[in-house]
């Protein structure tokens, strides 16, 4: 009895995963199914728009055929250089701007509020004349449309730890690091976080924008993309879209796993 009552709970939690993925993935799958239908009954033209199932096709064969691994490598390390930057000036940085030193907040504010304003990709061919390299440049460009809204988030979230916490940490007489590390930036990491995810959502964009502009080596996604359009390969262009908004999936859902490691320690 006490197996068959352990078989049923284990089945039950399954059941209870399976029902809560469903609810929450719902309207994605749904999209899939009526775009696939739709492909198959010919209201969309596969000259233009590919099925699902043709996508998921062309991208599998593209990986393993190796025709698009090395595209997927350059804009992948472009984009976690360019974020990364982002990150280890953006945070520090935002911490400086929230609160705690207010003659240099006061100071800097208008001025970081109008580069924030600058297209990055006006200034990518006045980034190539300057460093005089590509890769450089387009990494540049990565990092200056990725620190705003960590930069953003992170001021918020310095200015919205509560003082009673400082307060009850002073009194237990930790010194100024123990602070900051212990309660200021733990109480921040939840808007430090979610400038990160638009951090990166923005990098991948800026990525594809500069590699369709075919200014980088030749290699990328965007530049891929911009080949198979040229090409006249529709499927080419739907699988590196698919490809790069995989990855961008991929790494958001792996800083979520960070956040919610380092919130729970």
């Amino acid at each position: 009895m006490k197996l068959e009552s352990a078989k049923e709970n284990q089945i039950y939690k399954i059941f209870a995963h399976v029902r809560s993925f469903f609810i929450k993935f719902i309207a994605i799958i749904l999209f899939i199914i009526l775009w696939e239908v739709l492909s198959i009954v010919g209201v969309f033209d596969p000259n233009f728009i590919s099925s699902p199932t043709n996508i998921i096709i062309t991208a599998w064969q593209l990986i393993i055929h190796g025709m698009i691994i090395e595209d997927i490598l350059y804009t992948l390390i472009r984009v976690i250089i360019g974020i990364s930057l982002a990150i280890l000036i953006a945070i520090p940085l935002g911490f400086l701007l929230g609160g705690y030193f207010k003659k240099i907040e006061e100071s800097l504010n208008p001025f970081f509020i109008l580069l924030e304003q600058f297209n990055p990709l006006t200034l990518f061919h006045l980034l190539i004349l300057v460093t005089i390299i590509n890769e450089l440049s387009t990494v540049i460009i990565i990092y200056w449309a990725a620190q705003w809204p960590i930069l953003n988030n992170t001021v918020t979230g310095a200015k919205n730890v509560n003082p009673t916490y400082v307060k009850v940490a002073k009194a237990t007489k930790l010194d100024k690091f123990d602070i900051f590390w212990k309660v200021q930036l733990r109480s921040s990491l939840s808007n430090i976080f979610s400038g990160i995810r638009l951090g990166i959502l923005s990098g991948f964009l800026m990525a594809f924008g500069v590699e369709m502009m075919g200014m980088t080596t030749g290699k990328g996604l965007g530049y891929f993309i911009m080949n198979s359009q040229m090409n006249g390969e529709v499927s080419f262009i739907w699988a590196g879209i698919f490809i790069m908004t995989l990855l961008s999936l991929l790494i958001t859902l792996s800083i979520n796993q960070i956040e919610k490691y380092l919130c729970k320690n």
